[in-house]
């Protein structure tokens, strides 16, 4: 009798530890959700109009995903290069502008017959091209030599990116699989901790990783515009810093530039739990204009300049379902109909298409105290 007592005893013990340790796991996982709680309750009520949209979509852009052949690589980029274009023109924003695609083209899936394509959609106006690296188990040395080989690359033998006022080459960032400063805890997709000292003096401008789908990495500071400094001997620097704001702003530390994250209870699991909306587009996060409401009222923005707001999604736009979903099943014409019908009035809303380069400039005229001028009409 009393050995099943004990053993009761031991299983309810082993029940209560799982338990535990399961629910300390899901409250890091959401310890986010606090943060955005309160980033939405500092908003102001009483928001002057317009509002500005600014709407940019950054592309994980690695177009030998899956370890494909060349041949199904190459139709990945022919299918972009002919299809993107022409549902790009059939829209516009506020301005007249038609939708711009930041492709954040990976570092490892280097062709320089690809990049000439999407260097021709730059040209164009529609489409920019930034840098994506993944790497593993790297050195602070070797991470250096990548990147400034690929921005040198980039810029001289394909026109792309550009110069700043002090006549260094400038470019956007994303980590692949958001490990950025190895910031995983298993130290996988990286190895390298003080990213920040070598993304700045390698020319890059802002950072655009998160969200991303693992919450590992991710900053509990999230639905953020914010600066993150290097912290000599620490991990993961980036998940601190402090606000991008009016007369705040350094060329020394990082801007990172978040997209929305949220829940959002207008898409249920078990018609009980809400989903989580990170910004992601594909086959199977579809636009929805529930989705698009959330993005706008998640209200990435920056502190005291509640009437311009940063949109900042992403897609994997190499991978083959999504390309299905974007253009076949008109996933980002949904999208831009959707933008253009509701928040483009010019009274209660104006939208900007807009690309990573460009989204990082105004928020640093907006820093600057200055009014916002795009293609030479002012957003004020």
């Amino acid at each position: 009798m009393h050995l099943w007592i004990f053993i009761a005893v031991l299983i309810m013990v082993v029940i209560s530890t799982q338990l535990i340790r399961w629910l300390l796991r899901e409250s890091f996982k959401y310890r986010w959700v606090f943060h955005s709680i309160s980033r939405r309750r500092r908003s102001p009520n009483n928001v002057p109009e317009p509002i500005n949209i600014y709407l940019m979509i950054c592309d994980h852009y690695q177009p030998f995903w899956g370890h494909v052949s060349q041949e199904i690589a190459e139709h990945r980029v022919v299918t972009w290069c002919r299809e993107y274009p022409r549902i790009a023109r059939e829209h516009t924003d506020w301005r007249g502008k038609n939708p711009v695609h930041t492709f954040f083209y990976s570092e490892e899936d280097y062709n320089p017959q690809f990049l000439d394509s999407l260097s021709r959609l730059s040209k164009e106006g529609i489409a920019d091209v930034e840098l994506l690296v993944a790497h593993q188990h790297d050195t602070p040395a070797n991470f250096k030599r990548k990147i400034d080989e690929f921005r040198d690359v980039l810029f001289y033998h394909h026109g792309l990116l550009r110069k700043n006022e002090g006549g260094q080459i400038n470019y956007g960032f994303i980590h692949g699989y958001g490990a950025l400063n190895n910031s995983r805890p298993d130290q996988r997709w990286c190895g390298v901790d003080n990213e920040i000292p070598i993304l700045k003096e390698s020319g890059c401008y802002a950072d655009f990783t998160y969200p991303y789908a693992s919450y590992v990495t991710r900053p509990s500071n999230v639905n953020s515009i914010y600066f993150a400094s290097d912290i000599s001997g620490k991990v993961g620097a980036h998940q601190q810093g402090y606000y991008a704001q009016r007369d705040v702003w350094s060329e020394d530390d990082l801007l990172l530039i978040q997209g929305p994250l949220a829940l959002n209870w207008k898409s249920r699991r078990f018609l009980l739990f809400p989903s989580i909306e990170n910004g992601s587009l594909s086959i199977t996060s579809r636009f929805t204009e529930a989705r698009a409401d959330l993005w706008v009222k998640t209200a990435v923005s920056i502190p005291g300049q509640a009437n311009h707001l940063f949109i900042k999604l992403f897609t994997h736009g190499a991978i083959d379902q999504t390309i299905r979903y974007l253009f076949p099943e008109n996933g980002l014409s949904q999208l831009w109909n959707y933008l253009e019908s509701r928040y483009n009035d010019g009274e209660n809303y104006r939208l900007f298409y807009v690309s990573a380069w460009e989204m990082y400039n105004t928020i640093k005229e907006l820093c600057a105290g200055n009014s916002v001028t795009l293609n030479n009409r002012k957003a004020a």
